[in-house]
Order: C-alpha cells, then sequence, then structure tokens
C-alpha cells in the first residue's frame, strides 16, 4: 500500500475520531502531544533543578517505576505508549508494501492496524497536567477536566466532557458527555482504558482497551468498538473487536464483530496467564486475520 493510501487511511481514522463514533481519541486536536515537542518538555524538565521543601532540605527523588520500560518518574503513561507503539512499529513497513487483488483486504489492513495505537494515543497528555511527578495532578486536556493520580504502582487517569454544540459528524451532538478512564499498573505492565459517549443520561457509544505487555516484551491486547447506532437504516449496527499479539518476530491480528451490547460483558485478559490470540476471538465472528513480519504479509477474509 503507498504511502498516499497510508495517509489516505490515517485521516479516516481522524474523521472518525471527530464524529465521536467510539475511536479512542479526543474529539479535540489540542489534546495530543507532538512527540518532538514531549521530548522538548523532557529534556526541558531535567535541566530545571528540583524544588526544596519549605525547610530547605532537599525533596527526595521518587523512584522509577518497575517494569523495564518506564524511563521517568511522572511520565509512565508516556513511556507506556512509546513502548507498545515502538512495538507496532517495526510491521509498519510490511503493512505499507502489501499488495492485493482484494481492495477489502487492502484498506482493512491499513485500518486495522492503527486501531490498537489510536485507542491509547491520547495517554501521554495526561503526564503533562503538572510538572513533575506528584500523587495527583488535576488540568485541562484540551477542552477536557482531565486528572491523573499515582498510588504506588497503579496509575488512574479519567477525563470528561460535555458538548457545547453540535460536533462536526451527526453523531456527535450537543450535550453529549464524553468521558475516558483508565487504569496502568507499572509493576505488572498492564493497561485498561475506557471511553463512553452519553446522551440524556444513556449511553450511546463504547469502547474498551486492554493491553497486557508480557514478561519477554511481547503484547496481548483488545479493543471493543460499540460505535452509535447509524442514522441510515440501511448500515448495519454492529460491535467490532480487534484482537492481536505482537512479539520482536511476528504481528498477529483478528478483528471480527458481535451484536452490539452497551453491556458488552467480556473476557478481559488482564491477569489471564492462559490468554492467547484464539483465546480471545472465541465467541466472536471472525471477518479478517493478519499474520504479519517484518517482510511478509499473509491477510485472510472470512
Amino acid at each position: 500500500m503507498s504511502t498516499i493510501n497510508r495517509l489516505i487511511i490515517a485521516l479516516l481514522v481522524v474523521a472518525l475520531l471527530f464524529a465521536g463514533c467510539g475511536r479512542v481519541a479526543p474529539s479535540d486536536s489540542d489534546d495530543v502531544i507532538d512527540r518532538d515537542e514531549k521530548q522538548t518538555i523532557r529534556e526541558k524538565d531535567k535541566d530545571e533543578p528540583k524544588q526544596s521543601d519549605n525547610k530547605g532540605s532537599k525533596k527526595e527523588e521518587p523512584k522509577a517505576s518497575k517494569g523495564g520500560i518506564y524511563n521517568e518518574p511522572g511520565m509512565e503513561l508516556s513511556d507506556f505508549y512509546d513502548a507498545f507503539d515502538s512495538a507496532m512499529s517495526r510491521f509498519e513497513g510490511a503493512i505499507n508494501s502489501y499488495e492485493s487483488d482484494d481492495f477489502e483486504l487492502i484498506t482493512g489492513i491499513g485500518f486495522d492496524y492503527l486501531v490498537p495505537t489510536a485507542a491509547i494515543v491520547n495517554l501521554p497528555p495526561y503526564d503533562y497536567l503538572e510538572p513533575g511527578d506528584n500523587a495527583k495532578e488535576t488540568g485541562k486536556n484540551g477542552k477536557f477536566d482531565a486528572v491523573r493520580e499515582k498510588n504506588g504502582d497503579i496509575i488512574t487517569f479519567s477525563q470528561t466532557y460535555t458538548n457545547e454544540e453540535d460536533g462536526f459528524g451527526p453523531n456527535d451532538k450537543k450535550g453529549d458527555v464524553k468521558t475516558y478512564q483508565g487504569k496502568l499498573d507499572t509493576k505488572n505492565n498492564t493497561l485498561e482504558y475506557e471511553y463512553i459517549i452519553e446522551r440524556n443520561g444513556e449511553v450511546v457509544s463504547r469502547s474498551i482497551t486492554e493491553i497486557v505487555r508480557l514478561s519477554d516484551g511481547s503484547y496481548l491486547a483488545q479493543v471493543f468498538e460499540i460505535p452509535q447506532k447509524p442514522y441510515d437504516d440501511r448500515m448495519k449496527h454492529e460491535g467490532h473487536a480487534y484482537l492481536l499479539s505482537c512479539d520482536d518476530e511476528k504481528f498477529e491480528m483478528i478483528v471480527a464483530r458481535f451484536e452490539p451490547d452497551y453491556n458488552l460483558k467480556y473476557k478481559s485478559i488482564i491477569g489471564d496467564a492462559g490468554a492467547s490470540l484464539e483465546s480471545m476471538a472465541d465467541g466472536y465472528e471472525r471477518l479478517r486475520e493478519y499474520t504479519v513480519t517484518e517482510d511478509m504479509v499473509n491477510a485472510i477474509k472470512y
């Protein structure tokens, strides 16, 4: 797939985010901090002297989090995102070069591959609510009121915003309440993240993301999306599951569908030592399946 096609697919993802259709990313572009800007802020923070308490004694430096991927206290969400993004990016070249006579597979793999990373693209801004490594931070992520709390190995974070006017898409209405909430366990390297949209007190869109970094550095992840019901009755309303396994040599993904249910009961992979790609896909109707190495793509459509 060409770079132009890749760009087109990326723009489609962004369009979906702005439409509020369940993709896990804020509807305001200010919520996402550019990587170069993040690095500049990190370097600036490192150069600035640490503040002392009122007694003039030097404040004890917080210890770095466990897990091997966390480089700086207070930046754990950014570090987790960067580690996952780096693991996924290893296969980007092969996916960009994929060719097929089946247009659905070409467009499918480009879009499907982006979903898990797009689901957590707004993690880093939580680390910038306040300078330093603090037990609790509050502030703004774009228009969202956000909070980040750290208790030992557990970091919880959330943000919410109520639309003051209609948005860009027909499913983005004035009064819609958009809420993100998540938890990162830096000891066990597990992430749970959820995004819901409520209208008149009822959930009209829901997205759930779980990512587990295993002890060997590989990843298991699952993203469930239950979008808003389409305005056009000719379009089918259904939920989609994006299930993946990723290590140094191979990226595997199963895309499946299920009946839309905002109270979806799913099998969590957090704490499930026996979880595998096959067990994660059990019970869902498979649509597409990919096996990708750094120089090969095998795609199947069901």
